[in-house]
């Protein structure tokens, strides 16, 4: 998902070096990451042209709702002479199935130095040591690194949603601009392309919400996050799938993440006057010289209202796109239960590339996990990995519009 010419999420530059000798190390240290590693992993980050996280951003990712979600690590860190060369974050997320709470880890932002040349097997040989979890995955491996996860045991996600992404492109002649930059960077060497500073984010309109609204769908501010989300993810859970945690709390948790410049937008679909579905989307902008998108992270609603409310959400969202000053809406992550509902909303393109989603099954979970889960980009790394557009004040001094 993220363009960058250094690292993407959960590989790392010179992925080849997973299927050689690890180089040995006398020095080298593999331990759980702390919240005072956070300006070593900023380097990292920064490096590698990923947005660094505040120290308040670094701590509400790693508070993570649940327990037993606070009790495992979020991530690890590699240490050569006392130096931090490479990091991995590990992302509890809580399921439902049949009234059952389950676990399941995605990894993500798994980051190595080229001088430590062979240490990201051993943040990954961490990663998928883990127990008592239903799935080890990523949602989100780039074309490079997704051949090499068999190596570990995580095999691409079956059947052909697992390699299909959609878009809609609201502003083409932005987006055309976008891609000359690129192609000038690419010629320029990209270091020169990242100093030239950030492009587009004046073209987002800060105060504008969605109000090319469907018949059916509303708003739903923040302020508003009531029991009307307890209730639907109660009728969501007797459906019998299997879903990632969509309560009350475990959405103001997602919502709250400090970093963010903008409040997502959260849009719910009213039925026989019940919430019976919701969409939730992040801003974007993933580099300095990409246009801002808005991501769909999360899109669902209970059985009977879906075939209505998939597309009035969309439609919504996409429809008031332009006006919130984006280029294109994006939904990196499909299953099979809404995949023809997405594709015939207007303008949707369908991207079918390399397997970016990989799965590792615990046994028990082997035969009803894959028929059961409904997956969407909520479940893994996307919302909290994304780039928020930096707002006007923050580059320049100037107040924001």
């Amino acid at each position: 998902m993220r363009r960058c010419p250094r690292a993407a999420p959960f590989s790392c530059p010179g992925n080849g070096d997973l299927v050689q000798q690890a180089l040995v190390w006398p020095s080298v240290q593999v331990r759980e990451l702390k919240l005072s590693d956070g300006p070593a992993i900023g380097a990292l980050c920064d490096w590698a042209w990923w947005p660094v996280r505040s120290e308040a951003g670094l701590a509400w990712l790693m508070s993570r709702p649940g327990q037993e979600a606070a009790r495992r690590p979020a991530g690890w860190v590699v240490e050569r002479d006392g130096q931090i060369v490479a990091s991995a974050g590990n992302h509890i997320q809580s399921f439902s199935l049949e009234g059952e709470t389950l676990l399941g880890a995605t990894g993500h932002s798994l980051l190595v130095r080229p001088e430590a040349k062979g240490l990201s097997r051993n943040l990954i040989k961490r990663f998928v040591a883990q127990t008592g979890l239903f799935a080890l995955y990523t949602l989100n491996a780039n074309a490079l690194s997704a051949p090499l996860y068999r190596l570990f045991g995580m095999m691409p996600w079956e059947g052909e949603t697992g390699h299909r992404k959609y878009v809609w492109r609201v502003d083409p002649v932005g987006l055309m601009t976008e891609r000359l930059l690129w192609k000038l960077g690419e010629m320029a060497g990209f270091d020169r392309l990242k100093a030239g500073g950030e492009r587009f984010a004046d073209d987002i309109h800060w105060s504008v919400q969605p109000h090319r609204l469907v018949p059916g769908v509303q708003l739903v501010p923040d302020s508003q996050l009531d029991d009307r989300f307890d209730r639907l993810w109660a009728r969501l859970q007797s459906e019998g799938r299997l879903l990632a945690v969509r309560d009350r709390a475990a959405l103001a948790w997602r919502l709250a993440d400090p970093d963010l410049t903008r409040k997502p937008v959260l849009l719910g679909f009213d039925a026989d006057g019940e919430l019976a579905g919701y969409l939730l989307a992040f801003f974007s902008k993933q580099t300095q010289v990409d246009q801002p998108a808005l991501e769909i992270i999360d899109l669902i609603a209970v059985r009977d209202q879906q075939a209505r409310a998939i597309p009035a959400l969309i439609n919504s969202l996409v429809r008031s796109a332009r006006d919130m000053g984006v280029a294109r809406v994006r939904m990196s992550v499909v299953n099979p239960v809404i995949e023809p509902l997405v594709a015939s909303t207007p303008g949707a393109h369908r991207l079918d590339a390399h397997h970016h989603i990989h799965v590792r099954y615990d046994s028990l979970f082997a035969e009803t996990a894959p028929q059961s889960w409904y997956v969407t980009p909520y479940d893994g790394d996307y919302s909290f990995c994304l780039r928020p557009p930096p707002r006007p004040q923050v580059r320049t001094g100037r107040a924001a519009a």
